[in-house]
């Protein structure tokens, strides 16, 4: 990042003086005039005007140099109370025609050089702030903060979540910072799927990642295959994270991965208080996937009817049983995805 560089007004300065100067000579040169018709003498007329020049500018001269150290003064204690100025800097009282100058400038880069500093520290904090919740949900987040919005907005959206089988498990054989390094290792390898396809992580829920994609009006079919493609993906990796698990700790690990996705509508938007937001999503489809994810075997993705309708025609599925899903009225068919579907281009 460039440092903010304070303007050259040399150029405003010249003009000033000039128009000045002007201004002056006119006075002198009308003040001449009428000395000489009162005086008969052309002599003391030029000498009267010659006082008279030098009178105004001494007046010229004393008055903007006070007029210059009142306004410092009264930027300096302005700045000061913004706490837009470094506690080391040295407070002026006034200061000498020849040294007005320098304060100003001396002032103006102390402001320079702390609004850099704030620009600096936002940026570092809006990293930190991605990094907890994402890009593109910590734009959407931030937009409504500055704007103290609770609530949100209904959009069309495929939920995706992602739980660990066997965590409980491991965490009672595993020390804590090797459970924490299985974590770890998987979150950013899942992270690394979903990122790419589209997605965003809005929270990890202890073993689990719920995770959200934007979902189009319209021809769904590049959408919903980017969707189930991470999915997919996310087992592959999880399959070789698991090799390294079984020999990299004190004791075997011994884990698989669900993952549920559902197609639907959910409440985009900031939650809480004015004093804690939250940006998550709420809903039927949010609960939904949860659900799927809760009876996904190791290694199965399981989807909603809609998200199978809509991806039938690129991917491999079977028909599951139907189940009673917690918080739903009937039964409901789960589709599994097998595979994406072989097609032979032309």
């Amino acid at each position: 990042m460039e440092e903010t560089k304070l303007p050259n007004s040399g150029l405003i300065k010249f003009r000033d003086v000039i128009g000045f100067l002007m201004l002056m000579a006119v006075i002198c040169i009308a003040f001449g005039y009428a000395a000489e018709s009162i005086t008969q003498s052309p002599y003391d007329a030029q000498v009267m005007a010659e006082v008279l020049a030098v009178i105004l500018s001494l007046w010229w001269f004393l008055v903007g140099w006070r007029q210059k150290v009142v306004q410092l003064l009264a930027l300096q204690e302005f700045l000061w109370e913004k706490n837009l100025l470094p506690f080391h800097m040295r407070i002026f009282r006034g200061s000498m025609p020849w040294g007005v100058r320098y304060k100003r400038r001396e002032l103006l880069q102390a402001v320079a050089t702390k609004q850099d500093e704030l620009i600096r520290r936002v940026e570092e904090t809006n990293k930190t702030l991605e990094r907890y919740v994402g890009s593109n949900a910590s734009q959407q987040a931030m937009q409504g903060v500055q704007h103290n919005e609770l609530g949100g907005e209904l959009r069309r959206v495929y939920v995706l979540f992602s739980d660990v089988r066997g965590f409980t498990n491991m965490t009672e054989k595993l020390k804590p910072e090797e459970t924490v390094d299985v974590l770890n290792r998987m979150y950013e390898a899942m992270e690394e799927v979903i990122a790419p396809a589209g997605g965003d992580i809005n929270k990890y829920i202890g073993d689990a990642i719920f995770a959200y994609f934007r979902r189009p009006y319209g021809d769904e079919g590049e959408a919903c295959q980017k969707v189930l493609r991470a999915a997919l993906r996310m087992q592959d990796k999880f399959e070789s994270l698991n090799a390294r698990y079984r020999i990299s700790y004190s004791q075997p690990v011994e884990i698989g991965l669900g993952i549920g996705v559902a197609a639907g509508e959910a409440i985009v938007g900031n939650l809480g208080s004015p004093k804690r937001m939250e940006f998550t999503l709420i809903g039927d489809t949010v609960n939904l996937a949860s659900r799927l994810c809760g009876i996904a075997k190791h290694g199965q993705i399981l989807v909603n009817e809609e998200m199978a309708n809509i991806s039938q025609e690129y991917f491999e599925m079977v028909a599951m049983p139907p189940v009673e899903i917690k918080g739903k009225t009937g039964l409901h068919t789960p589709y599994a995805i097998v595979g994406e579907k072989l097609t032979l281009s032309r």
